[in-house]
């Protein structure tokens, strides 16, 4: 399965997030360039785990809402295709500075 990130800060805006899923995806040049040509287009993607970072971000938009239900759309019809928001990381402890010699 390819491993697929997005940025979903990116993607809020329909024109930046047509063109990121375009070039990420790898779709073919004849797409529609709109939500039901993606969903017909990742049929075709082969296996795919589409892993979007900051969702937040992409949730603030009216566009970006309207794609995140598009891509939840498209893995709950589609066995080959997977979609989920990424997961933050918290690090416990501090960093401390080199050694000095």
């Amino acid at each position: 399965m390819r491993n697929v990130m997005l940025d979903g800060a990116v993607c809020a805006e329909r024109a930046a997030a047509l063109a990121a899923l375009e070039t990420k995806l790898k779709l073919p040049e004849w797409w529609g360039r709109n939500l039901d040509a993606l969903c017909d287009c990742l049929w075709e993607c082969g296996e795919v785990r589409l892993v979007v970072k900051d969702r937040p971000a992409l949730l603030s938009t009216p566009f970006g809402r309207a794609l995140w239900q598009t891509l939840a759309d498209a893995a709950a019809e589609n066995p080959r295709f997977r979609v989920a928001a990424a997961r933050r990381v918290r690090l416990r402890g501090r960093l401390r500075p080199a050694a000095e010699n």
